[in-house]
């Protein structure tokens, strides 16, 4: 069997990918060997025949496969015992970064030894195969085991306190996982579990194994926020206590923190809004468990538990009952959590609550407003504020998103049109609040949204423009004004509808990149 290369010596910087570095690719290989390609996903026929012999194993059938590898279980023949044997897919499109991310897999595994961390045996080439034999785990992954039969919360925290042990244990010895997933996560028939999969493993202190600098590795539904965003100062041990907390959070509500059917859409929910409290999706959930999980998913790294063993602690002392002081939260960081969850509503309310107390004030101590005027403005602002919290309700149900946000935008600029009417029309300040209206559509970066809001503005302004025209006889039109302002209405909404048709365009080129990557590796 061929030796590991150390992944420190090459640096992928310094590579052509058109020219591998030979001592990567390099093996002696039997001159007379037969040519076989039976990992070539064009030819499925082949997957089905076993048993086949591979070097010193014999492969009796497939155990999974996922974008880089293969994962078959074998039997290595002189020592007659099962194991399990991870390949590159489809040799032919081999790339020396796969070989070397590959081989930093086994170097990072190779180098720790856990009962709860899936053990390497050897390494090596057949037939120009890379291949990878590990210990063989009776059972299936952690994923697979929660979607047919939901764990209890014992036994979900159980499983996650083991894991938490094991990357603890990891960290120990100065790696780093970074891709904690259910799927990388195996269950025996005992249900012990085993950490699997360290392709994405790095090392603390130096330049990491099976760095990759290119992009952004890992899987979004369960990546922290600093890793989402790439910030490679601030990744280490706490992006794996972010990952428990994540697992942990799938297993006590059955989905993870953050999902979208679009890889960027979760990224910035990673990175920006606060995942629902758990109690809010299953209510049985103690709310010591729930204040352990969403202190595990913090935002600010240095905010969550500050080891995997910590984490692990606390897990075993809630199994145990203890009562637990590390997980209260000051009202301050609730309140910012709430922020972040539901910034829409938030910023709704604030805004409209910081109008009606100027109101208020305005009215009861420097007396400069009607009775009449005073309780319409605060109707209307009232009326704004239910409204906001009802679309924010619907938001929470996928059928009604796409409908809830459109009518939430157009209602904004109704309300704020009945508003104007109560306060000047088209002489007040608030019309400032069009364009502000306007930039804002775009932040749920949805072209139709941006054009409808942009629509409905055009028409607000133009209603109130008429009905200055022939209401008041006491205000001057100059319809040039008001064109010169409808036209830059409609520039603004057309600027901002051309920002979102780019980013959706970046966005499209970049899942294609991400499909042409994953087809070749």
């Amino acid at each position: 069997m061929s030796n590991l290369a150390e992944p420190e010596d090459v640096n992928p910087e310094d590579l052509d990918p058109e020219d591998p570095p030979t001592e990567i690719f390099s093996s002696e290989e039997e001159s007379n060997a037969p040519s076989i390609d039976w990992l070539d996903l064009s030819t499925p026929s082949l997957l089905s025949e076993y048993p086949f012999d591979f070097g010193p194993y014999k492969i009796l059938g497939e155990l999974g496969r996922g974008g880089m590898g293969v994962v078959y279980k074998g039997v290595q023949k002189e020592l007659d015992r099962l194991v399990s044997i991870k390949v590159i897919l489809s040799n032919r499109l081999l790339s020396w970064k796969n070989v070397l991310r590959f081989r930093s897999e086994a170097k990072a595994a190779a180098s720790v030894r856990h009962p709860n961390i899936v053990g390497i045996y050897e390494t090596g080439k057949v037939l120009g195969q890379h291949y990878i034999a590990m210990e063989y785990i009776e059972g299936e992954s952690l994923a697979k085991r929660n979607r047919a039969n939901r764990l209890s919360t014992e036994e979900a925290v159980r499983v996650v306190s083991l894991v938490a042990q094991a990357i603890a244990h990891l960290h120990a010895s100065n790696l780093v996982h970074l891709d904690l997933k259910p799927s990388n996560i195996l269950l025996d028939q005992d249900g012990q579990p085993y950490v699997t999969d360290f392709g994405l493993a790095r090392g603390l202190g130096g330049r990491g194994i099976g760095k990759d600098t290119e992009a952004i590795s890992g899987t979004p539904c369960y990546m922290a926020p600093e890793q989402a965003k790439g910030d490679e100062s601030e990744i280490g041990p706490l992006c794996d206590v972010y990952g428990l907390g994540a697992v942990l959070y799938e297993l006590l509500t059955g989905a993870p923190p953050f999902k979208n059917d679009e890889p960027f859409e979760t990224l910035l929910k990673v990175i920006e809004e606060e995942p629902r409290a758990p109690r809010s999706i299953a209510p049985n959930i103690p709310k010591t468990l729930e204040k352990i999980c969403l202190r595990c998913l913090e935002k600010a790294p240095e905010k969550r538990y500050p080891s995997a063993e910590e984490l692990a602690n606390d897990l075993d002392r809630f199994l145990a009952g203890d009562v637990l002081e590390s997980t209260a939260t000051s009202m301050t960081d609730q309140i910012k959590c709430w922020l972040r969850r539901k910034p829409a509503l938030a910023s709704h309310l604030i805004v409209l609550s910081f109008f009606a107390g100027i109101e208020f004030l305005w009215y009861h101590l420097f007396k400069i407003r009607t009775p009449e005027y005073h309780y319409t403005l605060l109707s209307i602002l009232s009326l704004w504020i239910v409204s906001s919290v009802g679309f924010d309700a619907f938001l929470k149900k996928p059928k009604f998103e796409r409908t809830a946000r459109l009518f939430w935008a157009g209602s904004d600029v109704l309300f704020l049109t009945a508003a104007l009417l109560n306060n000047g029309g088209i002489t007040s300040h608030l019309l400032i609040l069009y364009p502000i209206l306007l930039a804002a559509s775009g932040l749920w970066f949805q072209i139709h949204l941006v054009w409808a809001t942009t629509g409905i503005t055009l028409l607000s302004y133009g209603f109130l423009v008429a009905h200055a025209y022939f209401s008041d006889a006491d205000i001057q039109i100059h319809f040039d004004h008001h064109i010169v302002f409808l036209a830059s209405l409609f520039s603004i909404g057309f600027l901002i509808a051309l920002l979102v048709r780019r980013l959706e365009l970046l966005l499209s080129y970049g899942r294609r990149s991400a499909t042409l990557v994953q087809t070749k590796t």
